[in-house]
């Protein structure tokens, strides 16, 4: 590691208040001047986004490669800005947004990250608008691949040498590649901790309606809190209604139309509820974020047995299609002559 680097190192060991055997990282993380960051994002002239940390910017590394730099806001600590980089850093997942470096400038504190082109989940869910309905097309195994993938990256960070745990599980932090690609982002609240520690502070932080109550009663963070949020997004997924809408908040609403039976049908997204055929998938997701919501966190399952779950349902849900398909390829392969030279084109997919 060349000088930069080690000033790099030397002030994340000073500030990140973090015991680590090794702060080198999967990335090789690279340090920025203030100047190059400026120079990166063309003069802070496009703004992706903003929060009470600060900004983020669209920009370009030497390589031309796009990134997104997010620059925090002065008086922000370094010991917090320290930690979210240490964080970050220690993540190796296709499913998790790339740090590529930071800069730890006196009031000029920003990290870079791979730029993700699509937007976020809660977007494609909540804001997108291109037919009568009011929101885009969005089939169900396109949402079971997202939350799958989302799944596996948290159960890879639960289970690594030293735990991360997100502590801000949302769709607005899950971004979508041109693919629709999940990739977890914002460690900001993160946290890495031993593999036989939980995490308590006295500053409980988070998003409402998202928030596991167990975190919010008694400050002490798990990997079930991370379980909890995810049982949140899930049903999103599958509902399209917000967490949190007014005074209604999502997870209770449902619990109380599960306890239902029935009644819990009528809150599926109706785009992908109309086929019936689709509904006992979406009550085994349903099922399982139930569980993820569950007020005993001992009960509540760990997120490698949430994805596992989930790719059970998506193998059904594909099985049922294929036999469908092979259905309508017998029918086709019996229709008349006269029909034969007709094209049948697939829908096109989604960007």
């Amino acid at each position: 590691m060349d000088n930069e680097g080690s000033n790099v190192k030397n002030f994340l060991h000073a500030n990140g208040h973090v015991v680590l055997e090794r702060v080198d990282n999967n990335y090789n993380l690279r340090s920025f001047t203030q100047k190059e960051i400026e120079d990166i994002t063309g003069g802070y002239g496009i703004v992706l986004g903003e929060g009470g940390f600060g900004k983020v910017y669209k920009g370009k590394l030497d390589n031309h490669r796009p990134v997104a730099v997010k620059i925090y806001k002065n008086g922000t600590k370094k010991e917090e800005f320290a930690k979210e980089v240490i964080v970050h850093s220690q993540i190796n997942h296709k499913n998790v947004v790339r740090l590529f470096g930071c800069c730890t400038d006196v009031n000029a504190l920003t990290i870079v990250m791979e730029f993700v082109c699509n937007g976020n989940l809660y977007n494609i869910l909540h804001c997108c608008s291109s037919n009568a309905n009011g929101s885009i097309p969005f089939p169900l195994d396109k949402r079971l691949d997202i939350a799958i993938e989302s799944a596996e990256a948290l159960s890879c960070m639960h289970s690594m040498y030293s735990p991360v745990l997100h502590g801000d599980i949302k769709p607005a932090n899950i971004l979508l590649d041109e693919n629709l690609r999940p990739k977890i982002s914002d460690f900001g609240i993160a946290r890495l901790i031993a593999a036989d520690e939980t995490q308590h502070t006295r500053h409980v932080i988070g998003c409402i309606g998202y928030m596991d109550p167990l975190f919010c009663q008694s400050g002490i963070l798990t990997p079930k809190s991370d379980v909890y949020s995810f049982g949140v997004v899930l049903l999103e997924i599958i509902t399209r209604k917000k967490a949190v809408d007014g005074n209604i908040i999502l997870a209770q609403t449902f619990a109380e139309a599960w306890r239902k039976g029935k009644k819990m049908r009528q809150m599926f997204d109706v785009e992908i509820a109309n086929d019936k055929k689709n509904m006992k998938f979406l009550e085994g997701v349903a099922k399982l974020a139930v569980e993820c919501l569950k007020m005993e966190a001992k009960v509540r399952p760990e997120m490698v047995e949430v994805a596992d779950r989930l790719r059970t349902i998506r193998k059904a849900y594909h099985q049922r299609k294929g036999r469908n398909n092979t259905v309508e390829r017998q029918r086709m392969s019996t229709t008349p002559t006269k029909f034969h030279h007709l094209w049948y084109r697939p829908f096109p997919c989604m960007n």
